[in-house]
């Protein structure tokens, strides 16, 4: 190609890139100002503006329930009539009171059901095998208007007086015959363990909104089973209502008084027949008459220990006069998992055979077993 030809080739798209870039440029200076005139438009004429986005204001209603503001909905639900409805703020307390009654336990029956079981032994694998098959005719714990069950029961087993062996079974929802149907194994159960040992079962009812509820257990000593002769039995146990059904063990308290002092020393000795493996220790409370507690005292921990053996000794100033109305208070506690759970105890006032033998025989130590409920 000539060298002329060339050089007027560059030169056209040199003007060419220029004019592009003159017309981008001439472009953005427009847009610039338009945006611009907008902006000062908008602060000398709000009015005259208008927008397609919501735009929050204080709403100057009144105050509802619990500081929430009442506001009508723009919205009508597809569920809304003439008749009126719970309001959404009402508690879920007040809603549930309207729809259910939860009877109190003085309404509730002693027989409350009966659960069905199948227990086998094997002496070579030291395991006990537990089939929760069925319970029937549980007790309602609340009652609906529309005769509908609100029973979501479970059973929970463990085995006394160890509770090394602690099992839980699914939930059947809304039924007081529920069918569970599960076999759980407890391996390392020897057979002297299985004979000195109680079967402890509580059939439960869920609660999502509150503590679960015991309605009904019953306890079953594996010895009337004679399992190490029978390769599997069929249990049957009648539930009853929560109570003292297993021995939690004693303690052995020994208490004086001296009226020349006004003191009344508290020696806890020991404990034996604890149940489970617990780290043990005891706490010692004295109320007055009103249940006003004047003083609280603890032993030492005594680790791993069924029957241990504290010998400590507190000493309370109390007059002879306030003795008689006085409660000793003394929980066997036990450290499990980190937290602190009751064993069992012993409440003491003035119409107990061991304080009045104090009071009439004063300056003299007596001591005596106590069992923990």
């Amino acid at each position: 190609m000539p060298v002329a030809h060339r050089v007027q080739s560059y030169d056209w798209a040199v003007g060419a890139l220029i004019g592009v870039s003159g017309g981008i440029v001439l472009i953005s200076a427009l847009a610039l100002l338009i945006v611009n005139k907008r902006r000062k438009a908008s602060h000398q004429y709000p009015h005259l503006l208008q927008t397609n986005h919501s735009i929050a204001v204080k709403n100057a209603l009144s105050m509802g329930p619990g500081g929430l503001r009442q506001t009508i909905s723009p919205l009508q639900s597809p569920l809304s009539s003439n008749q009126s409805t719970p309001s959404p703020l009402n508690t879920f307390a007040s809603i549930m009171d309207e729809r259910t009654r939860r009877l109190s336990p003085s309404e509730l029956p002693m027989e409350r059901g009966k659960i069905n079981l199948m227990l086998s032994y094997d002496p070579l694998a030291c395991s006990l095998v537990i089939g929760v098959l069925s319970c029937e005719d549980l007790c309602q714990l609340s009652l609906s208007p529309s005769g509908q069950c609100l029973l979501d029961p479970y059973v929970k087993l463990q085995l006394l007086p160890d509770r090394d062996h602690k099992v839980k079974s699914r939930i059947v929802r809304a039924t007081n015959c529920p069918q569970f149907d599960e076999h759980f194994t407890m391996y390392g159960v020897s057979a002297e363990q299985l004979a000195a040992s109680t079967l402890h079962i509580q059939v439960c009812a869920f609660d999502r909104y509150s503590r679960d509820a015991i309605v009904g257990e019953t306890v079953y000593r594996l010895t009337d089973g004679q399992l190490s002769l029978n390769s599997s039995i069929a249990v049957s146990l009648a539930l009853g209502p929560e109570s003292l059904i297993a021995s939690k063990g004693e303690v052995l308290l020994s208490l004086t008084y001296q009226p020349s002092l006004n003191n009344l020393t508290v020696v806890i000795v020991k404990a034996r027949g604890l149940i489970g493996t617990p780290d043990p220790y005891a706490k010692l409370s004295l109320r007055d008459a009103n249940g006003k507690r004047l003083a609280k005292k603890r032993t030492h921990v005594k680790r791993a220990a069924k029957n241990p053996v504290f010998n400590e000794s507190f000493i309370f100033e109390l007059p002879q006069s306030q003795l008689m109305h006085a409660v000793i208070d003394i929980q066997m506690m036990q450290h499990v998992n980190g937290h602190s759970e009751t064993i069992g105890r012993v409440v003491l006032n003035g119409a107990d055979s061991h304080v009045a033998d104090v009071i009439s025989r004063s300056d003299r130590q007596i001591a005596q077993w106590h069992v923990l409920e």
